[in-house]
């Protein structure tokens, strides 16, 4: 979008300035704003006067309401063809409405990420990216419930974005950005052909501990095969080290090129709240103060579903570090390891 032009949610918020003064006159029932998206495709922002509601409306063809598409929703937001409730304004618009209950700051962005997707676009394509926009919400939505990451989400997306990257770099290729699984809540966070990554991120100082979700996290049964605890102690830090930002960006370096492999490492993050312009919010920096891998087998100390009474389940629980290291494996053994099931995938 063009550095001159207002991002959305300046627009909304606006609007809803004018609309809290109450100085408005008129008899239209909106307050709106316009902006140019393309030649072709023209978005208005507005609030509903009888009641505060936040709308877009992005000019499309006709030709796509009277086809009776559909568009992706979800709970929070309403969507579908409409006129203009302005006098003088023609046209056939998507109407994109604020749900009840929804959070104005996620409208927002969601709103601005909508305008990002149709920039320079040409309306006989709006129905298409507009598709594939909304449909990437309606996923991440399914997936998460904020638009937000705690403190200890940002770490684990550290240390699973840190591994990633080290991935690229030591022999696993591309291949990696398929092997992680991201936002998708799979048992482990990374998986290759007969091994699967555990990936503890810690922020804490010594001795270190590891927080396990449940009793199936360090179960090697459920990995195929091998499977590693990768662990990584970082130290928070306001100016040095890196963001997340930073690690992102370090990432889409090493993908270069492969367009395939970019697009399935952009829907990752998004799905992890991390797509841009929202990645860049986060600032704290991380330091990388020690790093290691643990091959978890018989008599790992962990709390395996088998080892259970009857009854019992959906447990968590710590496990020191410093109890693990008769099961640590040396760096060029791991990335040896690795990068064979990473061939054998490939065979």
């Amino acid at each position: 979008m063009n550095s001159n032009l207002l991002l959305a949610h300046q627009m909304f918020s606006a609007l809803d300035s004018e609309y809290h003064s109450k100085k408005w006159v008129g008899q239209e029932p909106l307050l709106s704003r316009q902006m140019k998206l393309s030649s072709e495709i023209l978005a208005v922002f507005a609030v509903r006067k009888l009641d505060g509601k936040h709308i877009l409306y992005l000019q499309c063809n006709p030709s796509d309401a009277t086809a009776g598409h559909k568009y992706p929703a979800w709970k929070g937001i309403s969507i579908e063809f409409s006129g203009f409730e302005h006098v003088g304004m023609e046209g056939c618009f998507v109407r994109i409405e604020q749900g009840e209950g929804s959070d104005d700051d996620v409208y927002f962005s969601i709103c601005d990420d909508l305008c990002s997707c149709l920039k320079d676009a040409l309306r006989s394509n709006l129905r298409q990216r507009l598709f594939a926009a909304l449909e990437r919400w309606k996923r991440f939505f399914s997936l998460r419930e904020n638009i937000k990451l705690t403190r200890e989400e940002q770490i684990g997306l550290f240390g699973e974005l840190w591994l990633l990257r080290s991935m690229l770099k030591n022999g696993i290729g591309l291949q990696a950005i398929d092997s992680w699984k991201g936002p998708y809540h799979g048992v482990f966070d990374f998986s290759l052909q007969n091994m699967s990554i555990e990936v503890k991120t810690t922020a804490a100082k010594m001795p270190y501990k590891v927080f396990i979700s449940n009793e199936m996290q360090l179960d090697e049964r459920l990995a195929g095969g091998m499977l590693i605890l990768s662990f990584l102690a970082v130290q928070s830090s306001d100016s040095s080290g890196e963001t997340l930002g930073d690690v992102v960006k370090c990432i889409d370096d090493c993908i270069g090129d492969d367009e395939a492999a970019r697009s399935a490492f952009q829907d990752k993050i998004f799905g992890c709240g991390l797509a841009h312009p929202h990645v860049d919010g986060y600032t704290s920096h991380y330091i990388a103060k020690e790093q290691a891998f643990f091959n978890i087998k018989e008599g790992f100390p962990r709390i395996l579903s088998a080892n259970l009474p009857n009854g019992l389940g959906d447990l968590s629980y710590s496990i020191e570090i410093s109890a693990c290291f008769n099961y640590k494996i040396d760096k060029q053994e791991f990335w040896r390891n690795a990068s064979l099931h990473a061939k054998e995938e490939q065979l």
